[in-house]
C-alpha cells in the first residue's frame, strides 16, 4: 500500500509538471505567407505547403517566430489563418431568371461551348441542371471530403453559370452559358466552413491549371482586415490568377458602403447586385460599392435579387431556407454571389466568341456592353451580353480613349500605404478576430 501511494503521488506530480510545461509552451498558429521570389524560412517556423503559382505559402509557428518571419527580407506579408463560415439569405416573390435582361444568346443551347469556368466554392452536387455524366461538370480541386456540395452554395452558383433545363424553368436553361463546362474547386466543407488557407490553395490550383480554365467564379466576400483598401493574400492570389490568363469574377459583397475582399482588388472583375424584380432595374440596397485607391467598384452589376437556380434538396441551405423554394426544381437566392455567377456566364460568352481574349479584354468588353443605371453604385452599369472586344491586350481602348478596364485611375501609392505589409505585424497582432467567423458572406 505505501508503495502504491507513493506511485500515485509521483504520477500526480508528474502530471502537474507536464501541465506546467505545456502551459509554458507558446501556442503554434497557422498563417499565410506572401513572398517575392521563393518561400522564406525562419527558425521555429514550419513550411506546411508552398503555393508557388500565387507566390504564397502556408506556415505554422509560435506568434513570436512568425513575427520574426514577418520582418525577414523577401516577405511581402504574413496573415493569420482561421476557420470562418459562409452565410446566406433567401429571396422572395416569384423569382427572376438568370438570363432576364441579358440579351443576345444568353441561355441559348450552344452558349459558352468550349469555355471552362471554375466554381471556387463549396463543391457541386449533381442535379437535373448539371451532371457529371454530361461531361460539362468535372472535378478539379478539393480541400477534402470529395467534390460534392453538402452546403448548397456552390451547386446554386454552378446552375446560374451553366445549368440546363429543369422542372419549372419553362423549357429554358437555368444558366447563362448552358454549354460551358464547370470545373469544381471545392474550398469549403459541407457546413459552409472554410479558411483563408483553403481559399488561397484553391486559387493556387486554378493558377497552376490556367491552360485548362478560362474563368474563375468567386461568389464570396470577406471583410477587409484593416481600415483601408490594400494588398493582402486574397487579392494577391486574384492578381496571380489573372496574370496566368484566367478571368477572375468576384463578388462586391453585401455591405452597401464598402467592397469586400478580394472584390476590392483593382484587377478583379467585381460584380454588384441589381434588383430586376420591379418595373425598372435598380442597384440592390445591400450591394457593395466604394472607390478603392482611385478605382470605382463594382465594375458592373447583374441580377442579384430572388434569382432562380438549383439547390441539392438535402443541402444545408435548402433545409435552413425552405421558404426560398420557388417552383419545381428551382429555388430563389439573393446576393452579390448570384450576380457574380451570372457575370461569369457572360464572360464565358465573350470567350466563346474570342477564345484568345485576355482577362483585361474580357473585363473591358463587359464593362463597355453594360447599360448605365441611375446613380454611382452600379459601376459601368447593368451587365449584358458583350459581342465585341473593345480594348487591346493591356486593356487600352482601341480608339485611343484610354483604359477600358476602369483601372486607369488606380492610385498605387494609396494602395501601398494601406497594404498589410510585413512591418505591420508583431507578436501581439496574431488574433483570430482579424478573420472572424461572421466575416465571410455569400448570401446565396
Amino acid at each position: 500500500m505505501p508503495v502504491a501511494a507513493r506511485t500515485g503521488s509521483a504520477l500526480a506530480l508528474s502530471g502537474l509538471l507536464a501541465a506546467a510545461v505545456l502551459a509554458a509552451v507558446p501556442p503554434r498558429v497557422q498563417a499565410v505567407l506572401a513572398y517575392e521570389d521563393s518561400p522564406v524560412r525562419a527558425a521555429g517556423v514550419e513550411l506546411v505547403s508552398d503555393l508557388g503559382a500565387i507566390r504564397q505559402a502556408i506556415v505554422r509557428g509560435t506568434p513570436a517566430a512568425l513575427a520574426r518571419l514577418a520582418r525577414t527580407s523577401g516577405v511581402l506579408g504574413l496573415f493569420p489563418d482561421d476557420r470562418v463560415e459562409l452565410t446566406g439569405g433567401a429571396g422572395s416573390g416569384t423569382g427572376v431568371s438568370a438570363t432576364d435582361g441579358l440579351g443576345g444568346r444568353a441561355g441559348g443551347k450552344d452558349a459558352g461551348r468550349g469555355v471552362r469556368v471554375a466554381i471556387v466554392d463549396t463543391g457541386v452536387t449533381d442535379t437535373a441542371a448539371l451532371r457529371r455524366s454530361s461531361g460539362r461538370l468535372v472535378d478539379g480541386f478539393t480541400v477534402g471530403g470529395g467534390f460534392t456540395d453538402g452546403y448548397g452554395h456552390g451547386t446554386f452558383m454552378a446552375s446560374l453559370v451553366a445549368g440546363g433545363r429543369v422542372d419549372g424553368s419553362r423549357n429554358k436553361a437555368v444558366g447563362v452559358a448552358p454549354a460551358a463546362t464547370v470545373v469544381v474547386v471545392k474550398v469549403a466543407d459541407g457546413a459552409g466552413s472554410t479558411s483563408l488557407s483553403n481559399v488561397v490553395a484553391g486559387l493556387n490550383w486554378v493558377a497552376e491549371h490556367a491552360d485548362q480554365i478560362d474563368v474563375a467564379n468567386l461568389s464570396f466576400s470577406h471583410e477587409r482586415p484593416a481600415q483601408g483598401y490594400g494588398g493582402d493574400p486574397l487579392n494577391l492570389a486574384v492578381e496571380q490568377v489573372r496574370a496566368a490568363g484566367v478571368v477572375p469574377v468576384v463578388a462586391a459583397g453585401n455591405d452597401n458602403d464598402r467592397v469586400g475582399d478580394p472584390g476590392f482588388d483593382p484587377q478583379a472583375l467585381t460584380v454588384g447586385a441589381a434588383d430586376l424584380t420591379g418595373k425598372k432595374a435598380s442597384v440592390a440596397p445591400f450591394s457593395g460599392s466604394a472607390v478603392v485607391s482611385g478605382v470605382r467598384k463594382p465594375d458592373v452589376v447583374a441580377s442579384g435579387v430572388s434569382v432562380l437556380g438549383v439547390l441539392p434538396p438535402g443541402s444545408v441551405v435548402a433545409q435552413e431556407h425552405p421558404s426560398a423554394r420557388a417552383v419545381g426544381a428551382l429555388w430563389r437566392g439573393t446576393g452579390t454571389s448570384q450576380a457574380t455567377a451570372i457575370t461569369s456566364g457572360l464572360a464565358a460568352l465573350v470567350l466563346q466568341d474570342h477564345p484568345t481574349a485576355t482577362p483585361a479584354q474580357v473585363k473591358a468588353s463587359l464593362r463597355a456592353a453594360a447599360d448605365d443605371l441611375a446613380g454611382s453604385r452600379d459601376g459601368a452599369g447593368l451587365a449584358r451580353v458583350g459581342k465585341k472586344l473593345v480594348s487591346g491586350p493591356d486593356g487600352q481602348a482601341y480608339d485611343g480613349s484610354g483604359d477600358a478596364t476602369g483601372e486607369g485611375s488606380f492610385d498605387a501609392s494609396s494602395w501601398s500605404a494601406s497594404s498589410w505589409s510585413a512591418s505591420s505585424w508583431s507578436a501581439s497582432s496574431w488574433s483570430a478576430s482579424s478573420w472572424s467567423a461572421s466575416s465571410w458572406s455569400s448570401q446565396w
